[in-house]
């Protein structure tokens, strides 16, 4: 048997809400996006906030067959303003290949060259899929340095108390 208990779109919606509420936060406690870590490469906070929404971006990209933005050699800050608006487009390129693909389409297998020079392939709801997985995952590290390091964040995070997702 199976159960569709959340759509694509809903996660989407839990992507948008997420990074709501971290650039709200964030812009409330602006030291904190210096708050350093070694996660993703990134030396700091911003830059690994800027980390989930470049991958977003590119993934998005990829899902509407589109040519992938070499933003890493191209960006010269990676900060938090940045990042905004990389959610930005990547939210807006996720909503345009949500509205334009079919079920069908979402299980097409494809190939696709990662940075680190690597292949792999899946299917399009696999990669979309990771989008969210991958924010999800990132926010759920920065949480905890950030609490270590004095800045709290003031909401649950857990995806049981997302207002986007029923």
């Amino acid at each position: 048997m199976s159960h569709t208990a959340v759509t694509l779109e809903d996660l989407l919606a839990d992507f948008d809400e997420t990074a709501a509420r971290w650039q709200e936060f964030l812009a409330a406690h602006p030291p904190a996006s210096a708050v350093p870590t070694d996660i993703a490469r990134s030396s700091n906070i911003g830059e690994l906030v800027w980390h989930i929404y470049a991958a977003a971006v590119r993934h998005s990209q990829r899902l509407l067959g589109e040519p992938v933005s070499d933003l890493e050699g191209t960006t010269p800050v990676k900060d938090l303003e940045g990042a905004w608006k990389l959610r930005a487009l990547a939210s807006s390129n996720l909503r345009v290949f949500f509205e334009t693909t079919s079920q069908a389409a979402l299980d097409v297998v494809f190939h696709m060259q990662l940075r680190s020079g690597g292949e792999i392939s899946c299917s399009r709801r696999k990669l979309a899929l990771h989008v969210f997985v991958h924010a999800i995952r990132h926010w759920a590290q920065i949480g905890p340095i950030l609490r270590q390091n004095g800045y709290p964040p003031t909401w649950p995070q857990d995806i049981a108390f997302s207002k986007a997702i029923l």
